[in-house]
């Protein structure tokens, strides 16, 4: 919620009850991805996410989910390295 406040500022109200209302339907996982990238859109609030359609959750997953395969392989080449070390290569 402190996501929420900080980076949704514009109707903290309004955006802390569609947070609950996705919280109970969709669990934290995905609420998560789904407040994080409408964050990576822009959005000033997440009256998008409620959508009766789910555009908005769809959008909003996607873009996070899209940045999240641009991340740097330097996590996969980490846990690769810890892995061979740990089988004593």
């Amino acid at each position: 919620m402190a996501f929420v406040r900080v980076t949704f500022a514009s109707d903290p109200r309004r955006n802390g009850s569609i947070l609950k209302q996705l919280w109970k339907r969709y669990g934290p996982n995905e609420v998560e991805v789904m407040v994080k990238g409408a964050a990576l859109l822009g959005w000033e609030d997440l009256r998008g996410l409620w959508s009766k359609e789910g555009i908005g959750r769809r959008w909003a997953q996607t873009a996070y989910w899209n940045r999240e395969k641009k991340a740097p392989a330097k996590q996969t080449l980490e846990s690769v390295a810890a892995t061979l070390k740990a089988r004593g290569f």
